[in-house]
């Protein structure tokens, strides 16, 4: 079974690590954790990749926080990976310039699904 966030989980999280900011579309984040869990109607069935792809292109993208999208959105991508079974750990420097590509609309889904799955490997999920 796969392990998907809750809004009041994503909240703490941001609180703790961003602390200046504050989430103000609460709407769009639900509707985002949504698409993580049931999919996106009329597509394919999700892979735990399209699963973190939606996660992670939707935060940084929709800016949900008044502050700290880029932020948010790599760590739960992250932490999505590590509680599913996945170590993600791409080259030193490579979050920081897809992210930023991602937040200019330069990344396409598939180019970033590609990119998590390459970059992570199985591992015992994290309790």
């Amino acid at each position: 079974m796969i392990w998907i966030f809750s809004v009041e989980y994503i909240i703490v999280l941001f609180e703790e690590e961003i602390k200046t900011a504050q989430l103000i579309n609460r709407q769009g984040l639900m509707s985002t954790l949504d698409k993580v869990r049931w999919g996106i109607p009329f597509q394919n069935v999700l892979t735990i990749w399209d699963q973190v792809t939606i996660l992670y292109k939707a935060i940084v993208e929709n800016h949900y926080f008044s502050d700290g999208n880029k932020r948010i959105g790599s760590l739960l991508a992250y932490i999505f990976l590590l509680k599913n079974g996945y170590d993600f750990s791409p080259l030193q420097g490579e979050i920081y310039s897809i992210t930023i590509e991602v937040a200019q609309g330069l990344r396409s889904f598939e180019n970033l699904k590609d990119w998590f799955q390459k970059n992570s490997k199985k591992v015992k999920p994290l309790g």
